[in-house]
């Protein structure tokens, strides 16, 4: 795909390093994330700030929850307000504490599965899972005249005439497949949540996030009371919280009346009902941050510093299910990049800033509808645009966490270039520091060793070829390129080496498990594999129970977690 220059203009500040005291132990106690030394204050500098007795938990998923936000198309902060109504709510149940904390960081969690059902949310909306995460998080599934309302008014503006046909097709079959997207999803935000730092509470909750009252839609999840409390409240809160912002409080309370005793536990919205008009009022300003973070109920869960490159894996495989195109894709890119910058000279430290930078750097993917990526031909401007922003979006959410900050802004500047021809800023050589380079070196790298849907993977000596082609353009760094080059060392060897594989799989397991990361059905697995459909499913099943998930979202991302994914080379 040609990508045209930014005409943008403007000078980025400098980096500076996190730095890290040698002399500091710290200890983590069970699964709350306390630290502590043996009698000692620890004192951790992350991005030149002091943070006593580690991180706060709460600070990080607040960003994590924005950028579920960009996700769903929603005003951000919408997941802040969410948490805030929710734990206010939660207090007036009179519920423990314990339960009340577990109801804001679902909360701020609540949407970190979305990616694991790109597939299905990209065929009813005609390529714009976006819009479709959007619209249908308001709807009543159980309410056929409501799906249909939101169909033809909604979701047909983004089919167009040529879409038309498949768009009803997919709606058509849009009650067979809800079940299992949404199975997907809570999968994928189950374990997605555990790796950032929920307890198993909230884990629990996640799998419970889209259950009804009524039972009805997903007849595998618990009903009534069986429900997580967490879940039944938060799932009325975000809902109620959709409809006030683009109806009002009174637009909200209907629809929280309407469906009470239905989709919402009726106690719930009676609680609703009783107190909407004092709950919302709080929601007024430009940005809730401070007060959702100041709403975290005593004690605030605090992690180690380690705990960041948790949490920034965790955000890159976040971003990397949302694409075939794109698996294991920021994974790759921050390994390259940390190399690399040794190799460049970087310090340790400024290298796992490098690290974490690779790992977020596509986080504003997110906010690009899918059909972007599977287009074949040149974009639109509208289309362009938003992927010119992505890496804007990426800072933007990830420098409000003050851990993660020294990470958004170099992962902010990795499709700059030297000549000022890259995006969003388009700042030259003087505004770019080495990490930077290093970093948009290897994310250059990566992608030509990739398939796309426009080409065809490139060869490693053509990709290196390309990137010497690019210093002598001076787009990218000399030295910057000479590193990656360097950490990517030889082509792989055509023999396959013999290695342990996780949780037992046997090696044709594996390729099958690698053939579902691709987004490939059972049939063309069994063409490719050349082995009958029946001989896939029984090693789909076989995979699936051995690695302990459901869906194929879900055996994506232990193939991320595993490091099962293969750069095509």
């Amino acid at each position: 795909m040609s990508r045209p220059p930014s005409t943008v203009r403007s000078i980025f500040p400098p980096i500076f390093p996190l730095g890290v005291s040698s002399h500091v132990r710290l200890v983590a106690f069970n699964n709350c994330g306390i630290i502590g030394t043996r009698g000692r204050v620890v004192t951790v500098v992350v991005d030149n700030q002091r943070f006593e007795h580690g991180l706060r938990l709460a600070e990080l998923l607040a960003a994590v929850s924005l950028a579920t936000d960009l996700a769903h198309d929603v005003p951000p902060e919408s997941a802040l307000r969410d948490a805030l109504l929710a734990v206010d709510l939660a207090r007036l149940t009179g519920w423990s504490t314990p339960e009340v904390a577990d109801t804001y960081y679902l909360a701020l969690l609540y949407h970190i599965g979305c990616t694991g059902a790109v597939a299905a949310q990209s065929r009813l909306g005609a390529g714009d899972d976006v819009n479709v995460r959007r619209w249908m998080s308001e709807a009543d599934y159980a309410n056929r005249p409501e799906m249909m309302r939101i169909a033809v008014i909604r979701l047909a503006r983004q089919w167009g005439p040529s879409g038309w046909a498949q768009g009803m097709a997919a709606l058509a079959t849009a009650g067979r497949d809800l079940p299992g997207a949404f199975a997907s999803i809570a999968e994928v935000a189950a374990r997605l949540s555990n790796r950032l730092g929920a307890s198993p509470r909230v884990t629990e909750s996640l799998n419970h996030a889209y259950g009804r009252w009524d039972g009805k839609i997903f007849p595998s999840l618990p009903s009534g009371d069986g429900l997580s409390k967490p879940a039944r409240l938060v799932h009325l809160v975000h809902v109620a919280q959709i409809y006030h912002q683009f109806g009002g409080i009174d637009v909200a309370d209907a629809v929280v009346r309407q469906r009470s005793g239905t989709e919402f536990d009726p106690e719930v919205a009676r609680l609703w009902l009783q107190n909407s008009h004092d709950l919302v009022p709080r929601l007024s300003g430009d940005s809730v941050w401070d007060q959702v973070l100041g709403a975290e109920p005593e004690p605030h869960r605090r992690v180690a510093v380690s705990h960041l490159d948790e949490v920034s894996a965790a955000l890159a495989d976040f971003v990397d299910l949302a694409s075939p195109f794109t698996r294991a894709h920021s994974t790759r890119v921050a390994r390259l990049a940390e190399a690399a910058a040794l190799h460049a000279g970087l310090a340790a430290d400024e290298a796992a800033i490098v690290r974490r930078a690779g790992q977020v750097h596509d986080l504003g993917m997110v906010s690009v509808p899918n059909r972007v990526w599977i287009k074949r031909g040149q974009l639109s401007p509208a289309e362009w645009e938003r992927v010119r922003l992505h890496p804007y979006h990426t800072e933007r959410i990830l420098t409000l966490a003050s851990p993660l900050r020294d990470a958004a802004i170099v992962a902010g500047l990795h499709h700059e270039r030297l000549d000022g021809s890259g995006y969003h800023r388009g700042v030259q050589a003087h505004a770019l520091p080495l990490s930077a380079r290093v970093l948009a070196a290897a994310e250059v790298y990566e992608s030509m060793n990739e398939e796309r849907a426009w080409r065809p993977a490139l060869r490693a000596q053509e990709s290196a070829r390309q990137l010497r082609d690019a210093v002598d353009a001076r787009r990218l760094d000399a030295r910057a390129v000479d590193a990656v080059l360097t950490a990517a060392g030889q082509p792989r060897p055509s023999g396959r080496l013999t290695r342990a594989w996780p949780c037992g799989l046997t090696d044709r397991e594996v390729d099958v498990l690698k053939a579902i990361t691709r987004g490939l059905a059972n049939k063309q697995i069994a063409r490719e594999l050349f082995v009958s459909q029946a001989t896939v499913k029984t090693h789909i099943i076989n995979v699936y129970g051995k690695i302990g998930v459901n869906t194929r979202a879900g055996a994506t991302l232990f193939a991320f977690e595993h490091d099962l994914i293969d750069a095509a080379h």
